[in-house]
Order: structure tokens, then sequence, then C-alpha cells
């Protein structure tokens, strides 16, 4: 089976905004995640995995009542709706409304986070969410801003975000873990281990409450399996290689670099490249 390269595997990852208008026929369905639906069940009932403000509730139910439709199906009343229409969805949900004059994070189901949890999240403004990233560009939070100050209702946006891991595990609150495994881990075992970790992000306005919705899809895919492919081969190499030092460190690829680069020197001398 060939590896299909997405696009945001073709070119070295960037600090960009990167969103494209879907169609709403391709926003949830069909959702290649759903095997993990049963895991996230346990997560929701067992782990802090959601959060949200007490005054969330208009805007839970709307953007509860949006993704309901589009999956043709019902969610349960005896839990918040953001929370009970997650169920239904490998993505994970997040709403962030205008408060104050500031996009702040009000409410948040969050079963595959890549390296924050729920708690964390809940109640930062957008400027405090992206102030952890090295681009250099002081006014990306502010250009963002203005993409969902002039969003309309029958837009849907996409945009897609990667990185790699140690371990094929979804529910990912704390980077150092996986960080601290990769550091003792042995390269031989890094064709096992590796992962490519990819965000498929969407945003819609919600049209009655004026907030705004963001699902986060998680796949993941075996660097060794991506790097079987000559293509994709070539892509990630050209990706890997060549991304910038600000990217490199946000993404903290210094406890991988050891064992991507022995995949792909493993690579290059079985195929003679």
């Amino acid at each position: 089976m060939r590896y299909h390269v997405s696009e945001n595997l073709k070119t070295p990852p960037q600090f960009q905004v990167g969103l494209k208008p879907i169609l709403e026929s391709e926003w949830l369905l069909p959702d290649d995640g759903a095997y993990f639906l049963a895991e996230k069940q346990a997560l929701l009932d067992n782990e802090p995995v959601f959060a949200a403000f007490d005054d969330s509730m208009p805007e839970q139910i709307e953007a509860a009542k949006i993704i309901a439709k589009n999956i043709g199906k019902d969610y349960r009343s005896d839990e918040p709706p953001l929370k009970a229409i997650s169920r239904h969805i490998s993505d994970d949900t997040i709403i962030m409304a205008k408060r104050g004059g500031e996009w702040q994070l009000i409410a948040l189901s969050l079963c595959s986070p890549t390296f924050f949890n729920a708690e964390y999240a809940l109640g930062k403004s957008l400027h405090l969410l992206h102030e952890p990233i090295p681009t250099g560009d002081f006014k990306l939070s502010d250009r963002i801003a203005r993409i969902f100050d002039n969003l309309k209702p029958e837009s849907i946006l996409e945009r897609f975000n990667w990185t790699v891991q140690w371990s094929n595990q979804r529910y990912t609150p704390d980077g150092a873990i996986l960080r601290k495994l990769a550091d003792d881990g042995d390269v031989n075992n890094a064709g096992e281990m590796l992962f490519e970790r990819v965000e498929r992000q969407t945003i819609r306005l919600l049209p009655e409450t004026g907030a705004l919705l963001f699902t986060i899809r998680i796949r993941l895919t075996k660097v060794s399996d991506i790097l079987k492919d000559d293509v994709a081969r070539q892509y990630f190499a050209n990706a890997w290689e060549n991304a910038p030092q600000n990217v490199r460190t946000y993404k903290k690829w210094s406890h991988l670099e050891r064992h991507v680069n022995h995949l792909l020197q493993t690579y290059k001398k079985e195929n003679h490249v």
C-alpha cells in the first residue's frame, strides 16, 4: 500500500497560518480515526480531558448541534454538550469566543493533545496560546485574529501541522515523557517507534453565538512506512533536513535527531541512494 504524500509533508514545516477552504461534505466524514473512539470513551470517562467555563453553554449547544447534523448522530443530555458530541468523532473539539476584545478558549474536549492539556488551555487568549511559538513574527496572533474576525458562517477552513514522535500514542498531554523515551531509546528500534504525527485542523464560525469551533484530528503513520515509498521518502527527507532551526527548536526535534537520521541513512544504503 502506497503512502499518500499529504500536502503538509511536501515542504519543510513553517510557522504559517496556511488555512484553505473546504466543503461541508469534507468536514468530519468519513472519519478515518474512528478506530480511536473506544479508547476515547475511556479517556472522557476517566481522564481530565474536558474543560469548560460555566457560561459557555450556549456556544457548546450550538457547536454540538452543528456537529450532530453533519455526522447524523444525536448526543447525550446528561453531560456538557461539547463533551457528549465529541464521543462520536475522533476529532478533538475546541471553542473560542470573543471575550473582552480578545479571542479566548472557553471550552474544549482534548483526547489527542499534542503535548498540552485541557486545564492549561482553558481561558487562554489567542495571543497566549501562540506566545511559545518562536516565529520572529510578533504579529502572527494579530493576523490569525483578523482571519477569525472576518470568518463567514458558510466557510470552513482547514490546515495541517505535523511533527515526529517516539511511540504511537495519541493521548500525549506531556511531551516530556515521550522525549525521555526517545533519549533512552535504541536507534535500532527507530523503525518501530518513530511516528509522523499529523494534525488536521478545521475552523468554522458558529453563526448564532459568534464563537469559533475548531476540530483537530490526529493521524499517526510509522516513519519507516513513509520511507518505503520512494516519493514519500524524498519529501520527508527534504522536509526534515531543511526545517528551519526555530521550527526544530519549538518541536524539540533534538531528542529525535539520531533516530530519524539513522532511519534515513538506513534507507539510503538499502536503496543505494
